[in-house]
This record gives structure tokens, sequence and C-alpha cells, in this order.
């Protein structure tokens, strides 16, 4: 095998293994729960009006209190 052939084969090995790496982080974040929902909103929240920024805050204020019970509880989180 030459060279060039093996650093090509080397090259696209690393690369597909970064690939690999990126989607088991993504996916990891996914399955964990990520707050995809509170991360569109921060994106967007210049663009709302008064109204919907109130609104924005309530359901970010109800999910962040959903998640501080989930840690002081001793129960199990359901998986539904």
């Amino acid at each position: 095998m030459d060279s060039d052939t093996f650093n090509i084969l080397l090259s696209a090995a690393l690369i597909l293994l970064v690939i690999f790496i990126f989607i088991r982080i993504a996916l990891r974040i996914r399955r964990g729960g990520g707050s995809l929902t509170t991360t569109m909103f921060a994106s967007t929240y210049e663009f709302l009006n008064k109204d919907k920024r109130e609104a924005v805050e309530e359901i970010v204020e109800l999910n962040a209190n959903k998640k501080m019970e989930e840690e002081k509880s001793d129960k199990p989180k359901d998986d539904l």
C-alpha cells in the first residue's frame, strides 16, 4: 500500500470518527431531555412583542419548576 493511499484512508477514518462522535453527543443530549423549547424561545426573544414575551417567560419558568421538582423528589422519573 503506498503512502498516499494510506494517508487518504487515515484521513477518511478520522473524519468518520469525528462525525460519529458528534452524532452520539447530539443523540445523548436529545435523549436526556435537552431544552429545545427554551433555546428556541431564547433565540427569538427579541422579535416578540410584550404579551408574547410574558407568555414565553411563563412557559420557561414552568419548565424550570418541573425540573426542580423532579430533582428534589426521591421518586424515579416516569418514562412514558
